[in-house]
Protein backbone atom coordinates (compact mmCIF):
# COMPACT_ATOMS: atom_id res chain seq x y z
CA UNK A 1 0.00 0.00 0.00
CA UNK A 2 1.41 3.42 -0.79
CA UNK A 3 0.78 6.59 1.77
CA UNK A 4 0.82 9.87 0.35
CA UNK A 5 4.06 11.69 0.67
CA UNK A 6 2.97 14.02 3.85
CA UNK A 7 3.35 18.13 3.23
CA UNK A 8 6.74 19.77 4.70
CA UNK A 9 4.92 21.35 7.45
CA UNK A 10 4.50 17.58 9.17
CA UNK A 11 7.72 16.74 8.23
CA UNK A 12 9.80 19.73 9.05
CA UNK A 13 6.96 19.22 12.35
CA UNK A 14 8.10 15.51 12.97
CA UNK A 15 11.92 16.51 12.62
CA UNK A 16 11.64 19.18 15.40
CA UNK A 17 9.61 16.99 17.90
CA UNK A 18 12.12 14.79 17.60
CA UNK A 19 15.03 16.89 18.12
CA UNK A 20 13.08 18.41 21.09
CA UNK A 21 12.74 14.88 22.69
CA UNK A 22 16.80 14.47 22.38
CA UNK A 23 17.36 17.50 23.68
CA UNK A 24 15.39 16.57 26.72
CA UNK A 25 17.00 13.05 26.81
CA UNK A 26 20.10 14.73 26.89
CA UNK A 27 19.08 17.38 29.68
CA UNK A 28 17.57 14.67 31.93
CA UNK A 29 20.49 12.65 32.00
CA UNK A 30 22.86 15.65 32.74
CA UNK A 31 20.36 16.37 36.02
CA UNK A 32 20.04 12.84 37.32
CA UNK A 33 23.98 11.84 36.01
CA UNK A 34 22.85 8.58 35.01
CA UNK A 35 20.57 7.27 31.93
CA UNK A 36 17.08 7.36 34.34
CA UNK A 37 13.53 6.28 33.20
CA UNK A 38 13.15 10.11 31.80
CA UNK A 39 15.96 10.45 29.73
CA UNK A 40 15.64 6.85 28.33
CA UNK A 41 11.65 7.58 27.36
CA UNK A 42 13.03 10.93 25.82
CA UNK A 43 15.50 9.26 23.52
CA UNK A 44 13.56 6.52 22.40
CA UNK A 45 10.03 8.56 21.22
CA UNK A 46 13.15 11.06 19.64
CA UNK A 47 14.22 7.71 18.01
CA UNK A 48 10.50 6.76 16.81
CA UNK A 49 10.18 10.50 15.30
CA UNK A 50 12.87 10.34 13.85
CA UNK A 51 12.12 7.23 12.23
CA UNK A 52 8.55 7.79 11.53
CA UNK A 53 9.55 10.97 9.30
CA UNK A 54 12.53 9.22 7.46
CA UNK A 55 9.60 6.41 6.47
CA UNK A 56 7.26 8.77 5.10
CA UNK A 57 9.74 10.42 3.08
CA UNK A 58 12.52 8.44 2.92
CA UNK A 59 13.73 10.68 -0.67
CA UNK A 60 13.73 13.55 1.06
CA UNK A 61 16.26 12.04 3.60
CA UNK A 62 18.21 10.38 0.47
CA UNK A 63 18.53 13.75 -1.39
CA UNK A 64 19.65 15.53 1.90
CA UNK A 65 22.15 12.87 2.48
CA UNK A 66 23.46 13.50 -1.16
CA UNK A 67 22.81 17.84 -1.25
CA UNK A 68 26.28 19.32 0.06
CA UNK A 69 24.56 20.58 3.20
CA UNK A 70 25.36 16.90 4.86
CA UNK A 71 28.57 17.27 3.34
CA UNK A 72 29.27 20.33 5.31
CA UNK A 73 27.64 19.29 8.12
CA UNK A 74 29.58 15.42 8.09
CA UNK A 75 32.93 16.99 7.97
CA UNK A 76 31.59 19.40 11.09
CA UNK A 77 30.66 16.07 12.98
CA UNK A 78 33.69 14.30 12.16
CA UNK A 79 36.01 17.36 13.55
CA UNK A 80 34.13 17.99 16.67
CA UNK A 81 33.69 14.44 17.32
CA UNK A 82 38.32 14.66 16.70
CA UNK A 83 38.45 17.13 19.25
CA UNK A 84 35.95 15.85 21.51
CA UNK A 85 38.15 12.66 21.62
CA UNK A 86 41.31 14.44 21.73
CA UNK A 87 40.19 16.82 25.01
CA UNK A 88 39.30 13.40 26.15
CA UNK A 89 42.50 11.80 25.61
CA UNK A 90 43.75 14.64 27.77
CA UNK A 91 41.54 14.94 29.87
CA UNK A 92 42.48 10.84 30.96
CA UNK A 93 46.14 11.76 31.02
CA UNK A 94 45.43 14.87 33.07
CA UNK A 95 43.59 12.55 35.66
CA UNK A 96 46.48 9.85 35.84
CA UNK A 97 49.54 11.90 35.37
CA UNK A 98 48.32 15.23 37.68
CA UNK A 99 50.58 17.54 38.20
CA UNK A 100 50.29 21.37 39.95
CA UNK A 101 52.31 24.30 39.79
CA UNK A 102 51.90 27.19 42.21
CA UNK A 103 53.00 30.17 40.28
CA UNK A 104 52.14 32.83 43.11
CA UNK A 105 55.38 34.87 43.78
CA UNK A 106 54.73 34.47 47.50
CA UNK A 107 53.54 30.41 46.80
CA UNK A 108 50.52 31.27 48.65
CA UNK A 109 48.84 27.59 47.14
CA UNK A 110 52.38 25.15 48.37
CA UNK A 111 52.12 22.97 51.56
CA UNK A 112 55.41 24.08 53.61
CA UNK A 113 58.91 21.80 53.47
CA UNK A 114 58.13 20.34 56.46
CA UNK A 115 54.20 19.31 56.09
CA UNK A 116 56.01 17.62 52.77
CA UNK A 117 58.58 15.86 54.71
CA UNK A 118 56.19 14.57 57.08
CA UNK A 119 53.97 13.52 54.11
CA UNK A 120 56.72 11.43 52.91
CA UNK A 121 57.44 9.96 56.50
CA UNK A 122 53.89 8.64 57.10
CA UNK A 123 54.91 5.13 58.56
CA UNK A 124 51.32 4.00 57.85
CA UNK A 125 48.51 5.05 55.74
CA UNK A 126 46.48 7.39 56.79
CA UNK A 127 42.89 8.20 55.98
CA UNK A 128 40.87 11.56 56.91
CA UNK A 129 36.80 11.37 57.62
CA UNK A 130 35.51 14.86 56.49
CA UNK A 131 32.13 14.98 58.39
CA UNK A 132 29.99 17.64 56.70
CA UNK A 133 26.28 18.02 56.61
CA UNK A 134 24.83 20.08 53.69
CA UNK A 135 24.39 22.71 55.82
CA UNK A 136 28.14 22.66 56.31
CA UNK A 137 28.80 22.96 52.33
CA UNK A 138 30.33 25.97 52.53
CA UNK A 139 33.40 25.15 55.00
CA UNK A 140 33.89 21.87 52.85
CA UNK A 141 35.68 23.88 49.43
CA UNK A 142 38.36 25.08 51.62
CA UNK A 143 38.95 21.62 53.42
CA UNK A 144 38.43 19.37 50.61
CA UNK A 145 41.28 21.30 48.47
CA UNK A 146 43.99 21.53 51.37
CA UNK A 147 43.20 17.43 51.71
CA UNK A 148 43.55 17.45 48.03
CA UNK A 149 46.35 18.65 48.63
CA UNK A 150 48.31 16.37 50.98
CA UNK A 151 46.60 13.45 49.19
CA UNK A 152 48.76 14.74 45.92
CA UNK A 153 51.84 14.72 47.56
CA UNK A 154 51.37 11.41 50.08
CA UNK A 155 52.75 8.95 47.54
CA UNK A 156 49.45 6.93 48.01
CA UNK A 157 50.10 6.77 51.90
CA UNK A 158 47.20 9.68 52.63
CA UNK A 159 43.76 9.33 51.30
CA UNK A 160 39.98 11.21 52.51
CA UNK A 161 36.12 10.86 51.91
CA UNK A 162 33.46 12.87 52.87
CA UNK A 163 30.60 11.65 54.93
CA UNK A 164 27.06 13.19 55.72
CA UNK A 165 26.84 13.28 59.29
CA UNK A 166 22.70 13.84 59.20
CA UNK A 167 21.87 11.25 56.39
CA UNK A 168 24.58 8.63 57.75
CA UNK A 169 23.94 9.33 61.03
CA UNK A 170 24.47 5.70 62.44
CA UNK A 171 28.70 5.74 60.95
CA UNK A 172 29.18 9.72 62.88
CA UNK A 173 27.88 7.79 66.19
CA UNK A 174 30.40 4.91 65.53
CA UNK A 175 33.28 7.47 65.01
CA UNK A 176 31.66 9.32 67.71
CA UNK A 177 31.34 12.90 66.06
CA UNK A 178 28.92 14.87 67.74
CA UNK A 179 29.93 18.28 65.63
CA UNK A 180 29.06 19.16 62.18
CA UNK A 181 32.39 20.05 60.18
CA UNK A 182 34.62 17.48 62.27
CA UNK A 183 37.48 15.80 60.69
CA UNK A 184 38.89 12.52 61.34
CA UNK A 185 42.62 11.83 60.98
CA UNK A 186 42.78 7.90 61.26
CA UNK A 187 46.08 5.74 61.16
CA UNK A 188 45.53 2.31 62.49
CA UNK A 189 43.87 2.24 65.50
CA UNK A 190 44.98 5.64 66.32
CA UNK A 191 43.01 8.80 65.49
CA UNK A 192 43.34 12.88 65.78
CA UNK A 193 40.21 15.44 65.27
CA UNK A 194 40.16 18.65 63.58
CA UNK A 195 37.75 21.32 63.51
CA UNK A 196 39.98 24.15 61.90
CA UNK A 197 41.27 23.69 58.46
CA UNK A 198 44.24 24.89 58.11
CA UNK A 199 47.73 23.56 57.78
CA UNK A 200 48.82 23.95 60.86
CA UNK A 201 46.03 22.08 62.36
CA UNK A 202 46.21 18.72 59.57
CA UNK A 203 49.81 19.02 59.85
CA UNK A 204 49.49 18.89 63.67
CA UNK A 205 47.23 15.81 63.53
CA UNK A 206 49.81 13.86 61.14
CA UNK A 207 52.73 14.76 63.65
CA UNK A 208 50.64 13.22 66.96
CA UNK A 209 49.65 10.44 65.74
CA UNK A 210 52.85 9.30 64.13
CA UNK A 211 54.59 9.95 68.16
CA UNK A 212 53.71 6.74 69.74
CA UNK A 213 54.15 8.82 73.35
CA UNK A 214 53.77 12.76 74.07
CA UNK A 215 57.28 13.75 75.14
CA UNK A 216 57.65 16.60 77.79
CA UNK A 217 59.31 19.47 77.57
CA UNK A 218 59.90 21.52 80.69
CA UNK A 219 60.49 25.03 80.98
CA UNK A 220 62.26 26.45 84.18
CA UNK A 221 61.01 29.11 86.11
CA UNK A 222 61.27 30.71 88.83
CA UNK A 223 64.34 33.48 87.74
CA UNK A 224 62.67 36.21 85.88
CA UNK A 225 62.63 33.89 82.43
CA UNK A 226 60.15 34.13 80.02
CA UNK A 227 56.64 33.07 80.60
CA UNK A 228 55.45 30.76 77.95
CA UNK A 229 51.72 31.87 78.58
CA UNK A 230 52.52 35.40 77.90
CA UNK A 231 50.47 37.06 74.69
CA UNK A 232 52.81 40.27 75.00
CA UNK A 233 55.50 41.17 73.22
CA UNK A 234 58.36 39.32 75.32
CA UNK A 235 56.64 36.12 76.20
CA UNK A 236 56.74 32.81 75.00
CA UNK A 237 53.38 31.70 73.93
CA UNK A 238 53.98 31.14 70.39
CA UNK A 239 57.03 28.82 70.97
CA UNK A 240 54.50 26.61 73.41
CA UNK A 241 52.04 26.35 70.91
CA UNK A 242 54.10 25.79 68.36
CA UNK A 243 55.47 23.06 70.29
CA UNK A 244 52.18 21.68 71.48
CA UNK A 245 51.54 21.59 67.65
CA UNK A 246 54.89 19.30 67.54
CA UNK A 247 53.22 17.17 69.83
CA UNK A 248 54.68 17.96 72.75
CA UNK A 249 53.15 18.27 76.68
CA UNK A 250 55.10 21.79 77.67
CA UNK A 251 55.32 22.61 81.38
CA UNK A 252 56.52 24.90 83.34
CA UNK A 253 59.23 23.30 86.03
CA UNK A 254 60.42 25.29 89.33
CA UNK A 255 63.51 23.55 90.89
CA UNK A 256 63.08 25.53 93.86
CA UNK A 257 60.09 23.44 94.53
CA UNK A 258 61.07 20.56 92.74
CA UNK A 259 64.38 19.46 93.84
CA UNK A 260 65.65 16.93 90.81
CA UNK A 261 64.65 17.29 87.19
CA UNK A 262 61.97 14.71 86.41
CA UNK A 263 62.49 11.51 84.71
CA UNK A 264 59.70 12.09 81.91
CA UNK A 265 61.72 14.94 80.67
CA UNK A 266 62.42 14.76 76.84
CA UNK A 267 64.21 18.36 77.17
CA UNK A 268 64.63 20.66 80.12
CA UNK A 269 64.56 24.90 78.48
CA UNK A 270 66.25 27.89 80.37
CA UNK A 271 65.01 31.19 78.43
CA UNK A 272 66.18 34.46 79.45
CA UNK A 273 66.69 34.33 83.10
CA UNK A 274 67.18 37.86 85.39
CA UNK A 275 68.22 36.20 88.41
CA UNK A 276 70.99 33.70 88.98
CA UNK A 277 70.38 30.03 89.39
CA UNK A 278 70.62 29.01 93.60
CA UNK A 279 73.37 26.64 94.26
CA UNK A 280 71.01 23.28 94.51
CA UNK A 281 69.36 23.95 91.38
CA UNK A 282 73.23 24.42 89.52
CA UNK A 283 74.09 20.76 90.91
CA UNK A 284 70.52 19.31 89.77
CA UNK A 285 70.73 20.79 86.25
CA UNK A 286 74.54 19.83 85.99
CA UNK A 287 73.71 16.17 87.20
CA UNK A 288 70.90 16.14 84.75
CA UNK A 289 72.77 17.13 81.79
CA UNK A 290 76.23 14.93 82.47
CA UNK A 291 73.85 11.84 82.69
CA UNK A 292 72.53 12.34 79.49
CA UNK A 293 70.23 14.95 79.38
CA UNK A 294 68.95 17.51 77.16
CA UNK A 295 69.19 21.23 77.35
CA UNK A 296 68.26 24.30 75.58
CA UNK A 297 69.64 28.03 77.01
CA UNK A 298 68.85 30.88 75.88
CA UNK A 299 70.14 33.82 77.33
CA UNK A 300 70.43 37.86 77.04
CA UNK A 301 73.47 39.88 76.82
CA UNK A 302 73.94 41.98 80.13
CA UNK A 303 73.26 45.12 78.15
CA UNK A 304 69.62 44.25 78.98
CA UNK A 305 67.62 43.65 82.29
CA UNK A 306 70.23 40.29 83.28
CA UNK A 307 71.23 40.94 86.57
CA UNK A 308 74.33 40.15 88.40
CA UNK A 309 75.97 36.51 88.89
CA UNK A 310 73.49 35.71 86.23
CA UNK A 311 75.96 33.83 83.46
CA UNK A 312 78.04 32.71 85.95
CA UNK A 313 75.43 30.63 87.89
CA UNK A 314 74.99 28.95 84.56
CA UNK A 315 78.28 28.86 83.17
CA UNK A 316 78.96 26.15 86.35
CA UNK A 317 76.06 24.26 84.62
CA UNK A 318 78.36 23.70 81.96
CA UNK A 319 81.57 23.60 83.20
CA UNK A 320 81.97 20.07 82.36
CA UNK A 321 81.15 20.51 78.68
CA UNK A 322 83.85 23.28 78.14
CA UNK A 323 81.23 25.83 76.82
CA UNK A 324 80.36 29.02 77.88
CA UNK A 325 78.70 32.51 77.72
CA UNK A 326 80.38 35.33 77.10
CA UNK A 327 79.96 38.33 79.32
CA UNK A 328 79.68 40.66 75.90
CA UNK A 329 77.72 42.44 73.27
CA UNK A 330 77.64 41.56 69.48
CA UNK A 331 78.40 44.13 67.13
CA UNK A 332 77.99 43.34 63.82
CA UNK A 333 78.12 46.51 61.83
CA UNK A 334 77.57 44.81 58.38
CA UNK A 335 74.63 42.17 58.55
CA UNK A 336 72.35 43.47 60.87
CA UNK A 337 68.84 44.79 60.74
CA UNK A 338 67.37 48.40 60.14
CA UNK A 339 71.11 49.46 60.20
CA UNK A 340 71.09 48.76 64.13
CA UNK A 341 74.78 46.92 64.69
CA UNK A 342 73.40 45.47 67.91
CA UNK A 343 70.76 43.42 65.92
CA UNK A 344 72.62 40.74 63.78
CA UNK A 345 70.56 39.03 60.72
CA UNK A 346 72.58 36.04 60.24
CA UNK A 347 72.63 33.46 57.24
CA UNK A 348 75.75 31.36 57.75
CA UNK A 349 74.96 27.84 59.35
CA UNK A 350 76.66 25.34 60.51
CA UNK A 351 76.34 21.92 59.35
CA UNK A 352 73.24 19.95 61.47
CA UNK A 353 70.08 18.86 61.69
CA UNK A 354 68.94 22.02 63.73
CA UNK A 355 69.80 24.53 60.69
CA UNK A 356 69.72 22.11 57.33
CA UNK A 357 66.40 23.20 55.82
CA UNK A 358 67.37 27.14 57.02
CA UNK A 359 69.40 27.34 54.36
CA UNK A 360 69.32 30.84 52.41
CA UNK A 361 66.70 31.82 55.07
CA UNK A 362 67.79 34.59 57.54
CA UNK A 363 67.21 34.63 61.26
CA UNK A 364 67.77 37.90 63.20
CA UNK A 365 69.08 38.16 66.43
CA UNK A 366 67.72 41.46 68.60
CA UNK A 367 70.91 42.06 71.24
CA UNK A 368 72.74 38.78 71.62
CA UNK A 369 76.21 37.50 73.39
CA UNK A 370 78.70 35.16 71.80
CA UNK A 371 79.16 31.85 73.23
CA UNK A 372 82.46 30.43 73.83
CA UNK A 373 82.91 27.19 72.50
CA UNK A 374 87.20 27.27 72.17
CA UNK A 375 87.32 25.08 75.03
CA UNK A 376 85.04 21.99 74.27
CA UNK A 377 86.86 18.70 74.50
CA UNK A 378 86.83 17.11 71.32
CA UNK A 379 87.02 13.87 72.46
CA UNK A 380 84.13 13.81 74.76
CA UNK A 381 82.11 16.49 72.96
CA UNK A 382 81.01 17.21 69.38
CA UNK A 383 80.26 20.77 68.69
CA UNK A 384 78.73 22.24 65.70
CA UNK A 385 78.42 26.50 65.64
CA UNK A 386 74.61 26.76 64.32
CA UNK A 387 74.62 30.60 63.72
CA UNK A 388 77.45 32.65 62.96
CA UNK A 389 77.62 36.45 62.36
CA UNK A 390 79.77 38.29 59.65
CA UNK A 391 83.51 38.42 59.11
CA UNK A 392 83.42 42.34 60.62
CA UNK A 393 81.99 41.53 63.57
CA UNK A 394 83.26 41.64 67.35
CA UNK A 395 81.91 41.04 70.98
CA UNK A 396 81.98 44.37 73.03
CA UNK A 397 83.07 43.90 76.58
CA UNK A 398 82.96 47.59 77.71
CA UNK A 399 79.71 47.80 77.96
CA UNK A 400 79.69 50.84 79.78
CA UNK A 401 81.25 52.26 76.99
CA UNK A 402 78.58 50.78 74.51
CA UNK A 403 76.16 52.16 76.83
CA UNK A 404 77.89 55.88 76.41
CA UNK A 405 78.44 55.76 72.78
CA UNK A 406 74.68 54.49 72.17
CA UNK A 407 73.02 57.75 73.88
CA UNK A 408 75.27 59.53 71.84
CA UNK A 409 74.51 58.25 68.47
CA UNK A 410 77.75 56.37 67.89
CA UNK A 411 79.11 53.19 67.84
CA UNK A 412 82.44 52.28 69.38
CA UNK A 413 84.85 50.54 67.43
CA UNK A 414 86.30 47.14 68.33
CA UNK A 415 89.44 48.72 69.64
CA UNK A 416 91.56 45.66 69.26
CA UNK A 417 89.07 43.10 70.30
CA UNK A 418 89.14 40.28 67.92
CA UNK A 419 87.08 41.05 64.75
CA UNK A 420 85.45 37.51 62.98
CA UNK A 421 83.18 35.30 62.80
CA UNK A 422 81.12 35.03 66.53
CA UNK A 423 79.32 32.00 67.84
CA UNK A 424 75.35 33.23 68.33
CA UNK A 425 73.96 29.77 68.18
CA UNK A 426 75.96 26.27 69.57
CA UNK A 427 74.82 23.09 69.48
CA UNK A 428 76.99 20.21 71.72
CA UNK A 429 76.09 16.27 72.16
CA UNK A 430 78.17 13.50 74.10
CA UNK A 431 80.30 11.30 71.96
CA UNK A 432 79.77 8.63 74.59
CA UNK A 433 76.17 9.55 75.73
CA UNK A 434 73.16 10.57 75.19
CA UNK A 435 73.71 14.67 76.48
CA UNK A 436 72.62 16.81 74.37
CA UNK A 437 72.74 21.09 74.51
CA UNK A 438 71.87 24.17 72.67
CA UNK A 439 73.00 27.35 73.20
CA UNK A 440 71.71 30.57 72.01
CA UNK A 441 73.45 33.97 73.29
CA UNK A 442 70.09 35.87 72.91
CA UNK A 443 66.41 35.02 74.04
CA UNK A 444 64.87 38.00 72.38
CA UNK A 445 64.66 36.33 69.03
CA UNK A 446 62.45 33.43 70.25
CA UNK A 447 59.65 35.85 71.92
CA UNK A 448 56.49 36.60 70.49
CA UNK A 449 56.78 39.67 68.50
CA UNK A 450 59.97 38.20 66.56
CA UNK A 451 58.49 34.86 65.42
CA UNK A 452 55.19 36.73 63.63
CA UNK A 453 54.23 34.55 60.62
CA UNK A 454 54.75 38.08 58.71
CA UNK A 455 58.12 38.28 59.45
CA UNK A 456 60.91 37.13 56.95
CA UNK A 457 63.11 35.55 59.73
CA UNK A 458 63.20 31.52 60.86
CA UNK A 459 63.53 32.19 63.72
CA UNK A 460 60.64 30.44 65.53
CA UNK A 461 61.66 27.25 62.82
CA UNK A 462 65.32 27.47 64.78
CA UNK A 463 64.33 27.32 68.29
CA UNK A 464 61.41 24.53 67.44
CA UNK A 465 63.90 22.35 65.71
CA UNK A 466 66.59 22.79 68.38
CA UNK A 467 64.11 21.31 70.21
CA UNK A 468 63.04 18.38 67.96
CA UNK A 469 67.11 17.24 67.90
CA UNK A 470 67.34 17.44 71.29
CA UNK A 471 64.33 14.96 71.83
CA UNK A 472 65.85 12.94 69.18
CA UNK A 473 62.61 13.51 66.98
CA UNK A 474 64.80 14.99 63.62
CA UNK A 475 62.03 13.62 61.24
CA UNK A 476 60.27 16.86 62.81
CA UNK A 477 62.86 18.94 61.88
CA UNK A 478 61.77 21.44 59.00
CA UNK A 479 60.22 24.97 57.83
CA UNK A 480 56.82 25.13 59.66
CA UNK A 481 54.87 27.65 56.93
CA UNK A 482 55.22 28.57 53.15
CA UNK A 483 56.47 32.01 52.96
CA UNK A 484 53.34 34.47 54.04
CA UNK A 485 51.43 36.52 51.69
CA UNK A 486 52.54 40.12 51.52
CA UNK A 487 51.38 43.15 50.05
CA UNK A 488 53.01 43.95 46.75
CA UNK A 489 53.14 48.05 45.96
CA UNK A 490 54.70 49.14 42.99
CA UNK A 491 56.41 52.27 43.33
CA UNK A 492 56.77 54.42 40.43
CA UNK A 493 58.55 57.65 39.49
CA UNK A 494 56.99 60.59 37.45
CA UNK A 495 58.67 59.83 34.83
CA UNK A 496 57.36 56.27 34.77
CA UNK A 497 53.89 57.76 35.48
CA UNK A 498 53.73 59.79 32.21
CA UNK A 499 55.58 56.51 30.19
CA UNK A 500 52.51 54.26 31.02
CA UNK A 501 49.86 57.51 30.70
CA UNK A 502 50.99 57.66 27.16
CA UNK A 503 51.09 54.15 26.42
CA UNK A 504 47.37 53.42 27.71
CA UNK A 505 45.69 56.63 27.39
CA UNK A 506 47.21 57.96 24.01
CA UNK A 507 49.19 55.64 22.10
CA UNK A 508 46.67 52.80 22.60
CA UNK A 509 43.70 54.37 21.29
CA UNK A 510 45.25 56.04 18.90
CA UNK A 511 46.81 52.60 17.48
CA UNK A 512 42.43 51.71 17.08
CA UNK A 513 42.16 55.03 15.37
CA UNK A 514 44.68 54.46 13.00
CA UNK A 515 43.59 50.77 12.20
CA UNK A 516 40.60 52.16 11.59
CA UNK A 517 40.91 54.48 9.12
CA UNK A 518 43.48 52.24 7.23
CA UNK A 519 40.75 49.63 6.91
CA UNK A 520 38.35 52.93 5.65
CA UNK A 521 40.80 54.04 3.43
CA UNK A 522 40.95 50.34 1.58
CA UNK A 523 37.47 50.01 1.15
CA UNK A 524 36.68 53.11 -0.13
Amino acid sequence: MNLARPSEAILRALWGLALLALVAAVVAWTIEGRLGAPSVVALLLAVLLGGIAIYLAPESVRAWIQGRPFAFGANAALASAAFIGIMALLNILAVRHAQRWDVTAERRFSLSPQTLQILSALPQPVEALAFFSQNFQFARENAEDLLDQYRHHSNGKFSYRFIDPVAQASLARQWGVTQDGTILFVMGDRRQQVTLYNEQEFTSALVKLIRTTQPKIYFLAGHGERDIQEEGDNGYAQVRRALEREGYAVEPLNLAVTATVPADAAGVILVGPTRPLLDREVEALKGYLNAGGRMLIALDPALQNVGAGVTESINRVLADWGIAFREDVIVDPVSSMFTDPLTPVAGRYGFSPITEKLRGIATAFPAARSIDDSRVPSDRFRVVRLVETSNQSWGETDLNALRQGLSQGRLPGPGGKPVGPQALAVAVEQVNGKGRLVLFGDADFAANQNVGANLPFANLDLFVNAVNWLSESEVLIGLRQSPSATVRALSATPAQVRTVFMLTVVAMPLLVLAAGAMVWWQRR
